[in-house]
């Protein structure tokens, strides 16, 4: 016997509503995948940034470190610093020159974000800058006929020529260019000496290492045959001196300043550090002549003085 009809009333709205109840269910199951997937997301594109951050903070590091005397080579051996929720390290480090090229990976976040860079270093930093080392007064801080000399340097008076030097200028403001200077004003065996040492702001160097010296400079002679005057550089840490063998220069250089390098080689290992520097000019014996020493620039191309950041780039693999 069947039942009545009206007793089964009610079991589509049942079936309906749990279609809705799983339909809901189902929804609410995808929403939450889809809000876990952009949270995922929005957490790796920011451990990416910060990856990013990290990385370009070794460019400074190896900056830092190169500025300070250490060599370009020795950046590779940089690493893991942390920095961060993440670390870097300085993956290779090549000397171009006195350029260095560098590569940084860094790590960051959870999730382990990776970001590498490739950096060019170049050292532009003169490491007798503390010396005045174009031998100019500071602007308005001198008469010249009061015969006020480049601060600190032991050159005596007689070693310095007003405007003598390829940088001369006139103001206002006034800056008064000077050359250290020595003349042999008579022929005959007699010879003249001057020289002049600075004490520095100390640098730290990591030997061995070779030092290159820049310098603007001019014989004028009377006659007679070349090479009769000699200048001569060294450095000193207190305790060792490391010298350019005393180079001889051509006499006649009467049109103008002659610019030419030497080297000074700092022997040992490890660091180093310089407190002073000091020449030499030296007229040798023979016919009256006169000799001029300016703009003096000092580098190290494996790293010391001021560190320019040149160029850099992301790392992008496929």
């Amino acid at each position: 016997m069947m039942r009545p009809l009206h007793k089964q009333r009610g079991a589509v709205t049942l079936m309906g509503a749990l279609v809705i109840i799983i339909t809901m269910m189902l929804m609410i199951e995808v929403l939450h995948r889809m809000a876990g997937s952009d949270i995922l997301d929005t957490a790796a594109q920011n451990d990416s940034v910060e990856a990013l951050f990290i990385a370009e903070a070794g460019i400074e590091h190896a900056s830092y470190l190169f500025a300070n005397g250490t060599a370009c080579a020795d950046l590779a051996l940089v690493g893991p610093v942390n920095a961060g929720r993440g670390s870097f390290d300085i993956s290779t480090s090549t000397l171009v020159g006195s350029e260095c090229s560098i590569r940084v990976t860094a790590n960051a976040g959870v999730l382990g974000a990776q970001r590498g860079v490739e950096a060019l270093l170049k050292n532009e930093g003169n490491l007798l800058g503390s010396a005045n080392s174009g031998f100019d007064e500071p602007a308005g801080a001198c008469d010249p006929s009061l015969g006020c000399l480049p601060t600190g340097w032991t050159l005596p008076a007689g070693g310095w020529q007003d405007l003598g030097g390829p940088t001369a200028s006139s103001g206002p403001p006034l800056v008064y260019d000077r050359a250290a200077y020595v003349v042999k004003s008579s022929p005959g065996p007699s010879t003249a000496t001057t020289a002049g040492s600075f004490g520095l702001t100390p640098f730290t160097v990591t030997a061995p290492t070779t030092l290159t010296l820049n310098f603007d400079y001019k014989v004028v002679t009377s006659g007679g045959s070349p090479k009769e005057a000699e200048l001569s550089f060294a450095l000193t840490d207190g305790t060792s001196t490391y010298s350019a063998t005393p180079s001889p220069f051509e006499s006649g250089h009467t049109g103008g300043y002659v610019n030419t390098t030497v080297s000074i080689d700092i022997g040992g290992s490890g660091p180093v550090t310089i407190t002073e520097f000091s020449f030499t000019l030296f007229a040798k014996a023979g016919q009256p002549k006169q000799i001029w020493l300016d703009n003096l620039d000092l580098r190290d191309p494996a790293g010391g003085g001021s560190v320019a950041l040149r160029q850099w780039r992301e790392i992008v693999s496929n």
